[in-house]
């Protein structure tokens, strides 16, 4: 097992064939010319810039953001799938940017399993030990390297009890029927994929993966082809496996939910860069811009511009209402100014007409059971009621019946409220508070 670090990496893509570029003789990017070569090749795609990163030994490491973002892409860079434009990467002590994938001692789980359909699934799972010679493990036979090959090659054809097995092949037994265990598959070994369900297949392109017992997993999205249950079951399994072994892994998903119940840190990526790394807990209490904020959390946080008076007042056309004490000193360069007030759906709750609080208008019940989920528009006072900040999401306990059309007060948590910078989209935070940002810059 390893930790992985990735120091200042970059990945560009060249225009495709034919299509036109601003200098064709440009000479090759560097990581201090990636401004200019941009603004002269404004062809030129920048997928991944200036990633730092660094994965901990035995951490599991979720890797989300939008459809785009990069994540895919710096996932293969790390298994060797794609060349770098520029930076490192580390496995342990050993420096592996020109390594070919085979000589990485790492494992990826892809989105569409990539299992071979021709071979059962114990083949399956032995296929890469048979290739490193079963882990490297077998011992000298008696009969030397020749002489086991000449007396598998001779016995083959004779009924199984009576072929003779090598004791690489031995050692690759041994293996795969011991994950075959661990992921309680041991009656599907003789079946082909075609046989299997979409998740017994997940579960046989795990265990090609574990077998190998690699320094580190790399899984792209590979639970987007299952269903809302089995999802939910595989994470689970995931989960616990990856506890189990102990081993690295990178885990690449667009998927909120599994990001916040799978990974021990969460980086949230954007446009190719990473916004924010920390606990699942902290990213969604104190996200450090407004993009983690509106991408961390389902439904997700409402944004609403209001105007800030010192010492502590918040004003809008709909409602005005005094912020706690703790605000005042991060706030006070913003007196006379607008402000990105955000608050999440669950810290709005029903209550009575009053100043403080927002009359709403519901436009959208979605009854969930559990929860019920509002879409309200603040109730029209002015010639701007139809802007989309005046929508808002609200989340609350499912024993309430509301009805399309109906008139709502709603109160905000004080305790809960967010505030971003309306240029910079940085969140803003007391400064007395014992918490500190917990992303890497």
């Amino acid at each position: 097992m390893a930790q992985v670090i990735l120091e200042n990496v970059y990945k560009s893509f060249p225009p495709r064939k034919g299509e036109s570029v601003s200098s064709p003789t440009q000479p090759p990017l560097k990581l201090g010319q990636k401004n200019e070569v941009a603004r002269l090749h404004p062809d030129i795609l920048n997928v991944l810039r200036r990633i730092n990163l660094t994965i901990a030994d035995g951490e599991f490491m979720v890797l989300v953001g939008p459809s785009g973002c990069g994540k895919s892409t710096l996932l293969r860079l790390i298994a060797g799938l794609e060349v770098m434009t520029g930076g490192n990467i580390w496995l342990g002590d050993r420096l592996i940017n020109d390594l070919p994938p085979k000589e990485r001692d790492i494992a990826m789980v892809f989105q569409n399993y990539a299992l071979y359909p021709h071979m059962t699934v114990y083949d399956n799972i032995g296929f890469g030990l048979r290739r490193r010679g079963g882990q490297e493990k077998t011992s000298a036979s008696s009969l030397g390297k020749w002489g086991e090959n000449f007396l598998v090659g001779m016995t083959k054809n004779l009924p199984k009890g009576l072929r003779y097995i090598s004791e690489q092949e031995r050692v690759v037994d041994e293996q795969v029927r011991n994950v075959a265990q661990l992921l309680q598959i041991e009656a599907l070994l003789n079946r082909l994929p075609k046989q299997l369900s979409g998740g017994q297949r997940q579960r046989v392109a795990l265990g090609r993966a574990i077998a190998r017992n690699p320094q580190v997993f790399l899984m792209d999205e590979p639970l987007s082809n299952l269903d809302a249950k089995l999802r939910a079951e595989t994470r689970a399994q995931i989960v616990k496996l990856q506890r189990q072994l102990g081993t690295t892994t990178i885990y690449v998903t667009h998927d909120q939910t599994e990001a916040m119940t799978m990974g021990d840190r969460i980086a949230i990526m954007s446009e190719g860069k990473i916004q924010q790394v920390a606990a699942p807990l902290e990213l969604y209490n104190r996200p450090t811009n407004r993009f983690v904020a509106e991408f961390i959390g389902s439904p997700p946080m409402n944004f609403i511009p209001v105007e800030f008076h010192a010492p502590l007042l918040i004003n809008h056309s709909h409602f005005r209402f005094t912020l706690p004490e703790i605000w005042g000193t991060a706030l006070q360069k913003y007196d006379g100014q607008t402000l990105i007030l955000g608050i999440r759906p669950e810290h709005f709750s029903l209550s009575v007409p009053a100043t403080k609080n927002l009359s709403v208008q519901v436009d959208l019940v979605e009854n969930l059971g559990n929860d019920t989920f509002l879409a309200v528009r603040l109730a029209e006072s002015d010639s701007q009621s139809h802007k989309s900040d005046n929508y808002l999401q609200v989340r609350i306990p499912p024993d309430r019946i509301i009805r399309l059309g109906e008139q709502l007060w709603l109160s905000l948590s004080p305790d809960k409220i967010h505030f971003f910078d309306p240029e910079t989209e940085l969140a803003i935070y007391p400064k007395n508070t014992s918490l500190t940002l917990p992303f890497e810059k």
